[in-house]
């Protein structure tokens, strides 16, 4: 495994194990994470909200994760933009190599199909959320 991002380095040193718990403000949206989980369960099981806010830190941290190590890389390459292969480079820089075809294989068919779309389209149909 590769070294932990310095923002994380940092809350494992801190003695202070309770500033680790996230902001409210910067976590995903409960009823993301509840319809995700529901859709990877059997239409009769439920799940506790315990597991739904639990499930919601460990998302909003993970991806945080993931992101801090590829902001690392952008500052030693003196870049500002974070691509679709700097997250998947960052992964494999922190060891999650089983989700490294998925997530190429992924990146790929994006590519494929907003290939021809001008950017300002692009742009504009990512901020309506589409």
């Amino acid at each position: 495994l590769a070294p932990v991002p310095a923002r994380y380095k940092k809350m494992a040193d801190d003695s202070s194990s309770q500033q680790v718990i996230a902001n409210p403000d910067r976590l995903l949206p409960i009823a993301n994470i509840s319809r995700i989980m529901k859709q990877a369960l059997p239409a009769n099981a439920k799940v506790a909200k315990e597991a739904k806010d639990c499930i919601q830190e460990c998302v909003t941290e993970f991806i945080g994760f993931i992101t801090s190590e590829a902001s690392d890389r952008l500052a030693k390459d003196d870049r500002k933009t974070i691509t679709g292969n700097d997250i998947i480079d960052s992964m494999r820089a922190l060891g999650f190599n089983d989700y490294l075809a998925f997530l190429q294989v992924f990146l790929e068919k994006r590519r494929k199909a907003l290939k021809g779309v001008p950017a300002a389209k692009r742009r504009k149909k990512n901020q309506s959320g589409s």
